[in-house]
This record gives structure tokens, C-alpha cells and sequence, in this order.
């Protein structure tokens, strides 16, 4: 493996080097990353919260600082989570000199997160009404401080947990696991219905857990590579993936919504919406949370390390270092982090008082259609890893009517199939409304590499590496940078595309997909 750097949100180049591990101590965190980052997931991927919450808050008005200043707060919510699971306190490596005497319960109250361990409707509706009352009760004392930063960070660790729900429960898994969404009495709310969405009498009615254990069955949050009884639902990997990811798309729009509604004045909001990097820039919290979940195999599924693909062990431990500048979890904080910090100590307890009722706001459109671009396989047809040997690392690069995607890594494979074991398709999803015509998709294979990544040419004409097609939902043709004779496929074909010129090339099997979900 030749380890190298991670682009940033333009796709420029972060120069990692070679991140450099020396001292005990720093060893001692090599083995917390690679025990606890690259581990069992437990929410869904960074990679599909980043997508869901950027698709929503792009299409109600917010800015690109404001979008990342909220995904990075959704991702510390795994953060100290991943840190204060029992792995990390066995090696105890997690010390207190230049810590804040907080932190223990920090770290406690971070693994509290995440909507996981719910027995039954009752449990999970007490908490759905705690999280309201919480949320409502946080916004209002950082509004009054007028603390925005703090208002973007509390959206973002809420909306982790409004999405977790989806991920974790047996919500979408129907049959006699789950609830018959779309059916019945439960037609009236669609067939990607939100919690929020039903009346409090219909949710609460229904046998709703993420955790099971009776004698007749017993159902796990589970790994990554588990059998099918398994709860989470984290990557594209997993059963009921696609439906899970379809009601959280519906219930982070609904809870963007809801969430100016705890608030007092408007511009508040408007100041959320507009969110200047002037203000607080999110680039290094953003960058660092991609570059942690990518290198431990958590950022868009395919396997957290030791016994899957998608997870490089030789470059995680550095990336968690040099985010920390050293061992301590709570030290160099940003002001993010620190409010992230301070909301679980205050809003993350979330004591129980009663049912919290609010007037929901408009589900408009009720019915969306998802595009997805998918890639199947992957073959190094010219080119290798370079001067010191081994084989390919790739990851690819794409765009979705306008919104940037990142797959996650396949670590030292020259060809892979998606199809092969627990393995799925790279997978990236976007919200697309029934009006839009004609969606514009861009691909780009790209191989790790010591300093600078190589973009792996792909599109058989000369001097072109990258993929650009055209995609309609309407009739499912894609156009453009397609092999066929015509330059037109079905989207429910797949398609083979093979770089031609002197350089490094591969041959990738991929298609683009339509998929439809309604909440009302």
C-alpha cells in the first residue's frame, strides 16, 4: 500500500505526506484507530449522512460553509461515539494530561447517540419525544446567546440521530420483522413514511425496536459483513439499504424545516442559511472527518478493517493523529468540536418529560425520485502502484446534478468485483424531483498514491480520462461517454467503459439507476 492524500472539497490536493508515526504513545493510537475507526459501523457511514444532509440543506438555501460546518458536527456525533467505546478505554491510551476533566462523560454521552438499543415502540417514542424537547429547548438558549456556530452544530448532531433512526431500527424492513409501510392503514402516510410523519397513535401502535433480544429471535445492530438479521442498515451493502436511506432523506428535510420553528425570530435561520466561513471555517473538521471514516473503511462501505477491503490500516492512525496533534480526544479543539463537546453534556442527556407535539411543517414535494450512479467492477488494465509495489488502491469521484460524491476506498486489489462475498457496488444517491428532464453525471476513477493520486483514465477517446453522460429519468436512457454504438444505453443495463491511451487505464462495469420513494 502507498499511502497518500485525500482531495479536499474542491478536489484539490491535501499533501499528507506520509503521516509519519513515532513514540509509544502514538503507537498506542494506532491501535485505538485501528480497533475502534475501522471497526463495526455503528450509523450509517459518513459518506450517506454527508450526501443526505448536503442534498437537503443545499435545496433549503444553505451556504457551502454552513453545509460542512453541519455535516462535520453530524460526524463527531460518530466521533466520540468511536472513542469512548470499550476498545479505546481498554488500551488506555486516552489520557487526561491537557484532556478536559469532562471528558469521560463525554465520551459516555456520545456512545449514548445514535437512536441504538431500544427494546421496544415505547422506548423508541420516549426518545423521539426527548430528542424534540432537547433539540427545542438547546436552540432556544443558543439563539438567546446568539451563538450560530453552536445553532449549526446542534443541527448537525440532531440530524445524525434523526437519521441513525433509519439505520438502526427495523422501520423499513417489513415482512414479519417490520412495519407493512405503503399498506393497509399505513397506505395514507407513503411508502417511505418518517416517524414524524404518522400520527402519534399510528407510530406508537407499531412494533418498532433497534435492538431485539427474545428467545424466538434475537436482532443485533451487527457488522458490516453480517447475515440479514442484523439491524443496521449503514451502506449500500445491506439489506433494505435504499429504503432506509429514502426515509431519512425525508426525515432530515423534515427536521430542516422543523428545526426554525424552535427558534424565535427568523433571522436567526437566515443567519444559519448564510453561514460565512469568515465566521468559522469547517475546512480542516470536514477534511479531517473524511479523511478518518475513508482510511478506516467507514466512509461508504465495503469493509472496516481487518476483514474487509474498504479500509486502509497504514494511513488511519496518522490521519487521527494529526487531527488531534497528538493523543488527547478533546485537545486542539476547534470551536466546533468544543460545541460539539458542550451540547452532549447539556442536550445530549436528553431526560425524558412527556410527549413533545409540534405542528409539522410542508412535506412538499411528497414523491422524489433517486438517481444513482453504481459501479460494479473495477480491472488495472495498464499502469501499477508505483515504485514501491503492491497493487491497486482506488476510490472514484462523481457528480450528480451538481452534488459531489465520493466513493470509499478498495485497498490493494488490480481488480475487484463488487459482486464477490458481503461486497456491494460503489453506490452514490441523489434526490431528484419528477420535474427535472435531464440529470448531468461525471465519473472519475482515481488510484491512492504516495503524494499525488492518479486519476485512472476510463473513457476510451484520446486525451480524455473522466466519464461525462447524460441521464433521463423519464425514459432511463444514459448518453454520452457510453461504449455502445449509438452513445445511448438503458439505465437498466450495465455498461463497460475502458481508458485507451498510454498511461494508467482500467476497464470499470458501471450503470445508473432510478429509484422512487413518497412520504406525506
Amino acid at each position: 500500500m502507498r499511502p497518500g492524500p485525500l482531495r479536499n472539497r474542491a478536489w484539490g490536493v491535501i499533501d499528507m505526506g506520509r503521516n509519519r508515526v513515532n513514540g509509544s504513545g502514538a503507537a498506542g493510537l494506532l491501535v485505538i484507530a485501528m480497533g475502534v475507526f475501522a471497526s463495526t459501523a455503528y450509523a450509517f457511514d459518513t459518506g450517506p449522512h454527508f450526501d443526505i444532509t448536503e442534498d437537503v440543506l443545499r435545496s433549503e438555501g444553505f451556504s457551502t460553509a454552513g453545509i460542512q460546518t453541519v455535516q462535520s458536527a453530524n460526524f463527531f456525533v460518530d466521533f466520540y461515539e468511536f472513542m469512548g467505546s470499550a476498545k479505546v478505554r481498554a488500551q488506555r491510551v486516552s489520557p487526561t494530561t491537557g484532556c478536559r476533566d469532562s471528558l469521560p462523560e463525554i465520551l459516555k454521552i456520545g456512545d449514548a447517540q445514535h437512536f441504538d438499543d431500544l427494546i421496544d415502540g415505547q422506548q423508541v417514542a420516549h426518545k423521539w419525544d426527548a430528542m424534540l424537547d432537547a433539540t427545542s429547548k438547546a436552540a432556544r438558549e443558543k439563539e438567546k446567546a446568539g451563538d450560530v456556530l453552536g445553532l449549526l452544530a446542534l443541527l448537525g448532531m440532531s440530524l445524525h440521530n434523526v437519521q441513525d433512526f433509519y439505520a438502526h431500527s427495523n422501520w423499513v424492513d417489513g415482512g414479519t420483522l417490520g412495519p407493512p409501510l405503503g399498506k393497509g392503514a399505513l397506505a395514507k402516510y407513503g411508502d417511505h413514511p418518517t416517524w414524524l410523519s404518522m400520527d402519534r397513535k399510528d407510530r406508537e401502535a407499531l412494533e418498532v425496536y433497534t435492538s431485539l433480544n427474545r428467545p424466538s429471535m434475537q436482532r443485533s445492530h451487527g457488522d458490516w459483513d453480517s447475515d440479514t438479521l442484523a439491524l443496521n442498515k449503514d451502506w449500500a451493502g445491506r439489506p433494505h439499504y435504499n429504503d432506509a436511506y429514502m426515509c431519512a432523506y425525508f426525515a432530515t428535510r423534515q427536521w430542516v424545516r422543523l428545526f426554525p420553528m424552535f427558534l424565535d425570530k427568523r433571522g436567526t435561520w437566515n443567519q444559519m442559511q448564510q453561514w460565512s466561513a469568515k465566521s468559522f471555517d469547517p475546512a480542516r473538521d470536514w477534511d479531517y472527518a473524511r479523511k478518518i471514516s475513508f482510511y478506516g473503511g467507514h466512509w461508504n462501505g465495503n469493509g472496516e478493517a481487518p476483514s474487509g477491503a474498504g479500509a486502509s490500516k497504514y494511513f488511519l492512525a496518522g490521519a487521527v493523529v494529526d487531527f488531534l496533534h497528538g493523543l488527547c480526544v478533546s485537545g486542539n479543539a476547534s470551536p466546533l468540536r468544543r460545541r460539539v463537546e458542550d451540547l452532549l453534556l447539556g442536550w445530549g442527556r436528553m431526560p425524558y418529560h412527556g410527549p413533545f407535539d409540534m405542528t409539522l411543517p410542508s412535506a412538499s414535494p411528497e414523491s422524489l425520485q433517486f438517481v444513482q450512479l453504481k459501479v460494479h467492477s473495477v480491472f488495472a488494465t495498464q499502469g501499477d502502484d508505483g515504485f514501491l509495489g503492491g497493487q491497486m488502491d482506488w476510490y472514484s469521484r462523481a457528480g450528480i446534478d451538481g452534488q459531489r460524491f465520493w466513493s470509499g476506498l478498495i485497498d490493494e486489489h488490480d481488480q475487484f468485483d463488487f459482486h464477490s462475498g458481503h461486497y456491494a457496488p460503489w453506490t452514490m444517491t441523489k434526490a431528484v424531483p419528477y420535474s427535472t428532464a435531464d440529470i448531468g453525471v461525471t465519473f472519475q476513477l482515481m488510484e491512492l498514491d504516495a503524494k499525488y493520486d492518479d486519476q485512472i483514465d476510463i473513457n476510451p477517446k484520446p486525451g480524455l480520462k473522466s466519464l461525462v453522460l447524460r441521464y433521463a429519468p423519464a425514459t432511463g436512457g444514459v448518453r454520452g461517454d457510453v461504449s455502445t454504438a449509438n452513445g445511448t444505453v438503458r439505465s437498466d443495463s450495465r455498461f463497460t467503459m475502458e481508458g485507451k491511451g498510454d498511461c494508467d487505464c482500467a476497464r470499470v462495469i458501471m450503470s445508473v439507476e432510478r429509484i422512487t420513494g413518497t412520504s406525506r
